[in-house]
Parts: C-alpha cells; sequence; structure tokens
C-alpha cells in the first residue's frame, strides 16, 4: 500500500475500527523506530503525530550520525561504545542515509586540549568502534592540515587531527522508519494528535485522538500505549496523570536545551571536510559541515524555557554561530556577517534533568519507565542510537502486553533488517553510485540528478525517475541550480506522506534550507502543482503558497539589537 495523501482516510479508518497492542504517541526518529520495531515484531501497531513527521528535534539535529567526543570528556563511555556501534549499523544498513563524513579538528591558542591530547582520545574513539569505523583518525601537522582545509586559519594553528563519523538528513531517517513500520502493517498517521486515555478497570483500553486536518474526534483501541514525545515528554506525563489519577513513578524531569544552526552559501565558505571548531566565544564545539550546495554551522547549547513548538534564531544565536566561524576559518570574500545566513533552524533537545549540570553537559543517555496502567514512556537520548532505544522501549511495552503476546512476539529484527531504500542495493562496494548510474542510462537524466536520486532515495531512485518520467516536466529543476525536480515533489507526496508544501520543502527535501529566501518566488507555482497531486481544488492553491510563505519569513534571523556573546 503506498503511503500516500490519497491513502489517508482508509489508515483512518483502520485507526477507528482495528484493536491494536501498541498506541505509539510522537512521530519523530524514536516513535518512528519503536513503530517499526514492535510492526516487525508481529504487534498490531498504531502511530500518531499531532504535527508532521520529524517535526521537531528530529529534523532539527545538527544531522551527524557520531559517537560524539565531547561524550568521551564527560566520561559517558557507555554512550560512545554503544553509538559508534550503531553509527557502523546505520552506514551498513542505509547507506542513502548514513554517508561516512571526513573531519578536521584544528588545536588553535584558544583550544582546551592539544594535538597529542585530541591524539589518545581519538584513539580511544577508534577502539570503541572495534577499529571498524570508516578510516582512522591521525594527527596532522600544522602545514599539511592547512594543505587538507585551506580555509582553516593559519595564525595560532598548532595542527590538528583527521577522524571520521557519519552525517544524516534526519527528518528522511525518520520517514524511512515510518515507511518501515507500515510497509510491516502498522498505521502511521500525521496531523492527529493524542486527547486523552481510555481506562477500563483500571487499564489502558485506547486514547481519545484528534484528526487535526478535519477536526473529528476518533476512538482508538490499545492495550498499551508509548509515549515518545520528545520536549513534550513532561507536559504528556502531566496530562496522562491527571487523566489517569495515576501515582506511578514519572520519568525524571527534562532539562530543555536549545540548539541552533544557520546555513550560508557553499560560495562563502566552501570547505573540503567538515570543521570541529573550538569557539573562541567560549570553548564550546561548533560544527561547519559541507552539503552540496550549502554550508552548515551550527549549533549552539543553551538551556531554554520558551515555547517548544518553533523556537527561533536570535540575532544573538546567529552572531554567536558567525562569529566562532570568523575565528577559526576565513570565509570567501571576508568574514561571515548574520546578514549571510540564507536559512535557520532551531530545535529542542529533550535532555533528561541532572542536578547542578548545565544543558552542554547533561547527558544524552535515555531512560524508559512504565506505568502498570499501559504506558511506556522514553526520554532523553540522541539521534544515533535510535534504534536501540526504540527496541527497549518495545522490551518494555511486551511486558506490559502480557505472556500471551510476549511469547508469540517475534525477536528484534531492526539490528540487521535494511531500511527502505536500502533492500534492493546493488552488491556494489559503492553502491548509490551504481543506482546512479542505472538510472541515469534507463531515463536520460541529467548525472547531477542522478546522482541526487541515488543518494537520497537509494533503491528507491528508479520509482522516484519513473513518476517523473509521468510528470509533465517531472525531470525539470524546481530551482535551476538545485537538483530537486518537480516530479520527484510529486512521488514524495505519493509516498510520503506530504501533506503541505512546508512538508515538502522542509522535511522531505531540504529545499527551505538551501534556497531560504528564493522559495518566495515560486512559492505560488509550488501551491498549483501540491493541489494537483493531493486531488486539491485549484482555488486551495493560494492557501498552500501562503504557508510556505509564512513559513520561510518567520524563520528568518529574528532580528533584535546587537549584544554581545562570550
Amino acid at each position: 500500500m503506498a503511503f500516500s495523501i490519497h491513502q489517508r482516510s482508509v489508515l483512518l479508518a483502520r485507526l477507528q475500527t482495528e484493536p491494536f497492542d501498541l498506541l505509539v504517541i510522537g512521530g519523530g526518529i524514536t516513535g518512528a523506530g519503536v513503530a517499526r520495531d514492535a510492526a516487525l515484531r508481529g504487534l498490531k501497531v498504531a502511530l500518531v503525530e499531532r504535527g508532521d513527521f520529524a517535526i521537531g528535534t528530529s529534523s532539527r539535529s545538527t544531522k551527524l550520525i557520531h559517537g560524539g567526543l565531547r561524550y568521551l570528556e564527560m566520561g559517558d563511555v557507555g554512550l560512545v561504545f554503544e553509538a559508534v556501534r550503531e553509527r557502523q549499523r546505520l552506514l551498513q544498513l542505509a547507506p542513502h542515509l548514513a554517508k561516512p563524513q571526513s573531519f578536521v579538528l584544528p588545536v588553535m591558542s584558544h583550544s582546551k586540549h592539544s594535538v597529542f591530547t585530541l591524539d589518545l582520545g581519538l584513539t580511544l574513539y577508534d577502539m570503541l568502534a572495534a577499529f571498524s569505523g570508516v578510516m582512522p583518525h591521525r594527527a596532522v601537522r600544522k602545514k599539511a592540515l592547512l594543505r587538507m582545509e585551506p580555509s582553516l586559519i593559519g595564525h595560532g594553528l598548532s595542527g590538528g587531527v583527521r577522524y571520521f563519523d557519519a552525517t544524516t538528513d534526519d527528518a528522511r531517517l525518520v520517514l524511512a522508519n515510518i515507511r518501515g513500520a507500515v510497509a510491516a502493517g502498522a498505521v502511521c498517521l500525521s496531523q492527529v494528535a493524542f486527547v486523552r486515555p481510555d481506562l477500563r478497570d483500571g487499564k489502558l483500553a485506547g486514547a481519545q485522538l484528534r484528526d487535526q486536518v478535519t477536526g473529528a474526534s476518533i476512538a482508538v483501541t490499545a492495550s498499551v500505549a508509548v509515549a515518545a514525545a520528545g520536549p513534550w515528554t513532561d507536559a504528556f506525563g502531566h496530562a496522562w496523570r491527571m487523566a489517569t489519577d495515576a501515582s506511578a513513578a514519572a520519568p525524571p524531569p527534562l532539562q530543555p536545551s536549545k540548539g541552533v544552526h544557520v546555513v550560508v552559501a557553499r560560495h562563502r565558505l566552501p570547505l573540503h571536510h567538515a570543521v570541529t571548531m573550538t569557539s573562541p566565544l567560549d570553548g564550546r564545539v561548533v560544527f561547519a559541515l559541507p552539503w552540496p550546495h550549502a554550508t552548515v554551522i551550527g549549533t549552539t547549547d543553551t538551556a531554554y524555557s520558551g515555547p517548544l513548538d518553533e523556537p527561533g534564531c536570535t540575532w544573538q544565536d546567529a552572531d554567536y554561530l558567525v562569529r566562532t566561524v570568523n575565528g577559526c576559518l576565513l570565509p570567501t570574500g571576508g568574514p561571515l556577517a548574520v546578514a549571510d545566513v540564507v536559512s535557520t533552524w532551531a530545535g529542542i533537545r529533550p535532555l533528561v534533568a541532572q542536578a547542578g549540570a548545565s544543558s552542554y553537559k547533561t547527558s544524552r543517555e535515555h531512560v524508559i519507565t512504565a506505568d502498570p496502567v499501559g504506558l511506556v514512556t522514553i526520554a532523553g537520548g540522541k539521534l544515533t542510537t535510535y534504534r536501540v532505544m526504540a527496541e527497549q522501549a518495545v522490551d518494555a511495552a511486551l511486558q506490559l502486553l502480557g505472556n500471551g503476546v510476549a511469547a508469540a512476539a517475534k525477536s528484534c529484527a531492526t539490528a540487521t533488517l535494511p531500511l527502505p531504500g536500502a533492500e534492493a542495493l546493488p552488491a556494489n562496494l559503492r553502491p548509490l553510485e551504481a543506482i546512479a548510474a542505472i538510472v541515469q542510462q534507463q531515463f536520460g537524466v541529467d548525472p547531477e540528478i542522478a546522482r541526487h536520486f541515488s543518494e537520497r532515495y537509494g533503491s528507491d531512485a528508479g520509482a522516484v525517475c519513473a513518476v517523473c518520467a509521468e510528470q509533465d516536466r517531472g525531470f525539470d529543476r524546481v530551482l535551476p541550480d538545485l537538483p530537486y525536480c518537480w516530479g520527484e515533489l510529486a512521488w514524495l507526496v505519493r509516498e510520503e506522506m506530504a501533506l503541505d508544501l512546508v512538508d515538502l520543502a522542509v522535511r522531505r527535501t531540504q529545499l527551505y534550507y538551501v534556497a531560504g529566501d528564493r522559495l518566495l518566488a515560486i512559492a505560488a507555482d509550488l501551491g498549483r502543482h501540491m493541489a494537483l497531486w493531493c486531488g486539491h481544488p485549484p482555488e486551495r492553491a493560494q492557501a498552500l503558497a501562503d504557508q510556505l510563505v509564512g513559513y520561510v519569513v518567520a524563520h528568518r534571523v529574528q532580528h533584535q539589537d546587537p549584544v554581545a556573546v562570550g
């Protein structure tokens, strides 16, 4: 069954008529991982998300799959060991979603650690990965490092290290897990909000939900709920305890932390490698990451107590990031300014609170609790270890479901089963290059577009091309200098439940991040296409376009009086 807006009514009907073992609340990476894992074990699973899939933290990370060097410094050896193991697993099971990335870590006069200390730390990092990483690290002298990454500032540079981790498109990783869950029989719906639990004889019997699209109330039957609410965990837990009058132990409270990223044009900061910088302003780690058509700078890490839905990038946030870059790198055409920012994103890390710890030093470990009424809650954690978190959450849910269901459930399969887009890759050392060659030959597409399709969709690249071939101007580019095609967007509506243009431009693709305000000029055209693909009346096109325009404008740097940071 295609996971399409055109099947949404069918999925809603299933949600209301079928009994479920598990109701997963939250469509971020953890909830998506739980749904896929549980469905693959043979459980009857429903997942609901009140916004779009990955709308919160799971589309607003630094988009890295990594062990976390600074977690070693904090002594979280167990977390790093688990993370590097999961990094290697993702590189194997989803090469279109997790890609090796070379990093350089320069040692400058303001750096906290010497080359020798970093060399020792990265030796431990390689050992924790059992030397099965992409490549082992190596220390690099100053002259060699400047040849390797010419954008580095030479003054005060004493050398550095080169090491490897991995990058990902975090929102697409979520969508791959959602699609995997649906393929295994789960019902997964965005724009469906949890309202309250329904109890029978002191146990969960289901829940009341609300369709955010129509406003209709929905009653679902479920034996156990799994709350994967990210930053909203505390609010959800409070509402649950009020509705159930339960006194079971709640998970530790969260200590939300805001992380901001800014995007600049690639020609302003044309990096050869990702750069791990120590900010001269406060000593925090900040990354500069090369994308094909842009460069990303992030992240900040500050305690946060504001609204959770749409945390913004303030002038101070952007100024901190560009000043950090200017203290470590030499942008082309002179120092970066806030005016160079093309787009931004800001996310809230749902960190589990630790007494006396700043947000920067708070552990990324996760916590799972179980309420005998029928609720499993998972809080904290990090993107890289989502699969392990999901496995443990499903294990906890099986204990609440009882011996009969647990005995019939299959064992966890996610450690070895490729994600969608990687199931049919060629047996080749470079499978994505092989896919690009196949679609280029079969459909006669531009080499850049063929490479773009293979690297984003893996073995689904041929299906994307087939939809492009069906569409009038399907292989035409949405913007002339970017490889996104009109037919590709149609495929995302058909196969990945994109309901509006923000879903398309922000989470199904990275159009917003690399184009920014340039989307304003084509918003009306995008609205007309989206209305056609979704089967909406033509007059709906303007509302779709206006929503995208509103998003782009709202996510510009929030202009405030400059205040010095650091």
